[in-house]
């Protein structure tokens, strides 16, 4: 980014500022149904409402806004936009009585002010109040908002987007119109012809940006080449002509200032201050005049003495305000990269305000790649991680910053870690209720990043806090014990303890119970996720039967909740398929697993599309419990197929986060290996099942309780794929290990793991009839057909088919050793219960 800018139109005023939506320079186009909803929250009987528009960078979210305050001031509305850091004074601008609406773009990087603010609003005022927030997505900023507020809260949870601004301005309508269209106002803002165009649609629509920057850059591009009829343009394509074009105003104004060369700057210097002044945002003549005199250290050519000036100059182009972030932001990351101590050099000795903005600034290009659609991700990294580090130790900065932070996230986890961390060391115990909060984000942040043991203290400590402030106060605090409880909850299963969990689950229903009856809009997703956590805890206590009827009433829910807010609730439906299958085939109904699985798979396709950093697992998980059910139905070969696609993905999500992730690679390289065996690639099978087990045993000498049931499952299905392969003892081996651990954990919780012992001794009984070890044999499986008798009263549909192949077995044990009268019973009634099972 560092070669001098081409030469362009005479025209020198900022074409880029043409952009911005206050301007209006090109009338409002499209979102009538986004338009019309507004009107509706708006001129609703609540006194006071609150409404959250998200979409990605681009869409036209802050033009939307803008639009739509400018037609409720027209209606004789009192519409005031809430800059930052004036939103403890907006409220007294509004006159007593005059129905007001409030707009507040970049909601996100508001901090406790904005939150006070909605809190004053929430206890309403003479006149109806609306208050317009604008924002990238739903995060952990917005959830905070109403953390301790539950009259807020609930006007939170009624005003959350019901899904993003989609892309397409015009669904239906061809880009090749809008920009046509868009052409005119533009070339009259700048004295210009009106150019004929041709436009590259994009499918599906492009993003209202996209289709500014292409009318606008079709103009300039018609000025600089003249009349050649008509010109092609790119919708996709135009930000970087814009760009360069934005370039050459920079330095045609240096020049017009007189600062150009020997009086003050030199162009090699020009690109790399415009970016620090986009970086950091300053707003004051001090604050611009420190930040050329740092970068000049190293962007050689500013002169020495023309700091002040300079400083001047940068303060009137603005960057950081002037221009679309989609616009100037590659630009800032170009020189970034090609100058690496100019990251350092713009931040050193900037005041608390500047380095909020440049981490707010990188934090916002590391969101706009995540989606794997851009590039430069290793840059923006580096540049977020070392904006981080030098950020001040302010409790509120760190957790402004932490809150616009995406999650969860594969590729972000360790660094919200470290901010949020950081917010804790930061926040004072004097205010019990904020430090529990600032316990219980820093315990999410680190179960996140894969460490649950280190996360369970804080969630433990916040608990603790809470209780007592629940005591005093339960309509406020109690909301926020349940959160905490079902945090713990989580961290426990993760760690291996389901019984644990459920407890911690269980109480924190309770508490959303009693919250509902004030509260029961806001209770009600809380509710739900109650009944989703259950299913899946007694799912992994062997008590598949007791939870398919909470799997299935969250699934119920979370359809109804979907409906009205995809973008928060599609994910959580994808997941409770996905368990509502798993349930399904624990209890032996493989068929009707089959639809729940596809179903969650396709939405969890569409999410990872969407948003690979944050959905990658959740589409492991969906292919996982496809190819499971899959296998079920002997469809083999479509089974491997989405077994090998899991294992792709885990290998992926493990390598980013193997603290969290790498338990399921082991599961997914599991499954696939005994998959593969099962259709005669044996020598795979065993590779895979090996690589699953070397993983686990590392695992499990780390933390036992939770990994050594996973290890002896992989034993055990690494010890059949020896025997197919007629490696006897390898299988002997590898399956007398995992009974020995089976038998001590029935000890300690016989209904969760008699089916893998059972399972386990079956399978060793085999191996011993093959060795000629014919005694022992039939003992271990007369052993395993008991515990299965047992079992099959509790759950005949599982343990039917089971049951039948262990007697089998055994008939084929006691045939060797001549006992032919048993054998022919055992083998009658494998028959029989064979039989029961076709039919």
């Amino acid at each position: 980014m560092s070669s001098r800018p081409r030469a362009g139109a005479a025209h020198t005023t900022s074409p880029g500022r043409l952009l911005a939506p206050e301007r209006r320079i090109v009338p409002f186009v499209g979102r009538t149904a986004e338009l019309a909803s507004l009107a509706v929250w708006c001129t609703s009987p609540d006194p006071v409402g609150i409404r959250l528009v998200t979409g990605p960078g681009g869409v036209g979210k802050t033009r939307l806004a803008r639009e739509f305050a400018h037609h409720m001031a027209r209606a004789g509305w009192t519409c005031l936009n809430v800059p930052d850091g004036a939103e403890s004074q907006t409220l007294a601008l509004v006159p007593d009585g005059a129905p007001a609406l409030l707009l507040v773009d970049d909601a996100g990087t508001r901090g406790p002010a904005l939150a006070d603010l909605l809190a004053a609003a929430a206890r309403g005022r003479n006149g109806a109040l609306r208050v317009l927030l604008v924002e990238r997505s739903a995060g952990p900023w917005f959830d905070r908002l109403g953390t301790l507020d539950p009259v807020l809260r609930e006007l939170l949870e009624d005003g959350r987007a019901p899904a993003g601004l989609p892309d397409a301005v015009l669904p239906g309508q061809v880009d090749a119109r809008v920009v046509a269209a868009f052409a005119e106002p533009y070339a009259q803002a700048l004295g210009l012809a009106v150019p004929q165009v041709s436009v590259a649609s994009v499918p599906g629509g492009a993003r209202m940006l996209d289709l500014h920057t292409a009318a606008l850059s079709a103009v300039l591009r018609a000025q600089e080449q003249g009349p050649r009829g008509v010109l092609p343009v790119d919708v996709s394509d135009t930000l970087d002509e814009l760009l360069e074009h934005e370039r050459w105003t920079w330095f045609r104004s240096v020049e017009e200032a007189g600062l150009l060369g020997d009086a003050g700057l030199g162009p090699a210097a020009l690109d790399g201050l415009v970016a620090a002044a986009t970086l950091t945002g300053v707003r004051t003549p001090g604050a611009a005049e420190r930040l050329v005199r740092s970068v000049a250290a190293v962007l050689p050519g500013v002169r020495a003495g023309a700091e002040h000036a300079v400083g001047r100059w940068l303060l009137d182009l603005d960057p950081h305000r002037a221009l679309p972030g989609a616009l100037v932001d590659p630009h800032l990351l170009g020189e970034l990269t090609d100058v690496p101590e100019l990251l350092g050099a713009a931040l050193r000795g900037a005041g608390a305000p500047s380095l909020r903005r440049a981490a707010l600034r990188t934090a916002g290009m590391v969101a706009d790649r995540l989606d794997g659609r851009t590039g430069d991700l290793d840059a923006a990294l580096d540049g977020l991680g070392a904006t981080l580090a030098i950020l001040p130790g302010d409790a509120d900065t760190l957790r402004t910053v932490a809150g616009v932070l995406p999650r969860p996230s594969l590729t972000l986890g360790e660094l919200r870690t470290e901010v949020t961390l950081r917010a804790l060391a930061a926040t004072g115990r004097d205010d019990a209720a904020r430090y529990a909060d600032a316990l219980g984000e820093a315990g999410t942040a680190l179960e996140e990043a894969g460490r649950a043991a280190d996360a369970e203290p804080y969630q433990r400590e916040a608990v603790a806090l809470l209780r007592a402030e629940a005591e005093v106060d339960p309509d406020r605090f109690r909301p926020r014990l349940a959160g905490l409880l079902a945090d713990l909850g989580a961290t426990c299963a993760v760690q291996g303890r389901p019984a644990e969990a459920l407890r911690h689950a269980q109480e924190a229903t309770a508490l959303v119970r009693l919250a509902a009856a004030d509260h029961p809009a806001t209770a009600r997703f809380d509710l739900t996720v109650a009944r989703h956590t259950r299913a899946a805890l007694l799912t992994d206590l062997g008590q598949p039967s007791a939870a398919l009827e909470p799997a299935r009433e969250a699934e119920a829910l979370w359809r109804e909740l979907a409906r009205r807010r995809p973008d928060q609730c599609a994910p959580y439906l994808a997941r409770s398929l996905t368990g509502v299958a798993r349930v399904l085939r624990e209890l032996g109904f493989g068929a009707e697993a089959l639809d729940p699985a596809e179903e969650a798979l396709e939405l969890q396709r569409r999410l990872a599309a969407a948003d690979p950093d944050r959905h990658l697992p959740g589409l492991a998980d969906a292919l996982q419990a496809m190819g499971d059910a899959l296998l079920d139905l002997d469809r083999a070969e479509e089974a491997l197929a989405h077994l090998g696609q899991a294992v792709a993905l885990r290998r992926r999500t493990a390598l980013e986060n193997p603290g969290r992730y790498l338990t399921d690679l082991t599961r997914s390289l599991r499954a696939f290996g005994t998959g593969l065996s099962d259709v005669g690639r044996w020598e795979e099978g065993a590779s895979l099942q090996q690589e699953a087990v070397e993983v686990l045993r590392r695992l499990a000498a780390e933390d036992p309780a939770r990994h050594v049931p996973e290890l002896a499952e992989a034993l055990s299905a690494l010890g059949v794929t020896h025997s197919r392969l007629h490696r006897s003892q390898e299988a002997l081996d590898a399956e007398h290990e995992a009974a020995l651990v089976w038998r001590d954990l029935v000890d300690a919780d016989p209904q969760r793991y008699r089916p893998r012992l059972a399972q386990s001794l079956s399978n060793l009984g085999a191996i011993f009839t093959v060795l000629k070890l014919g005694d022992e044999a039939v003992e271990l499986v007369r052993e395993a057909v008991a515990l299965l008798r047992e079992l099959l009263a509790e759950n005949a549909a599982r343990y039917r088919p089971r049951l039948a192949e262990a007697l089998r077995t055994l008939a084929l044990t006691l045939h060797d050793q001549e006992r032919f009268d048993e054998a022919r019973r055992a083998r009658a009634e494998a028959q029989e219960l064979g039989g029961l099972v076709a039919a």
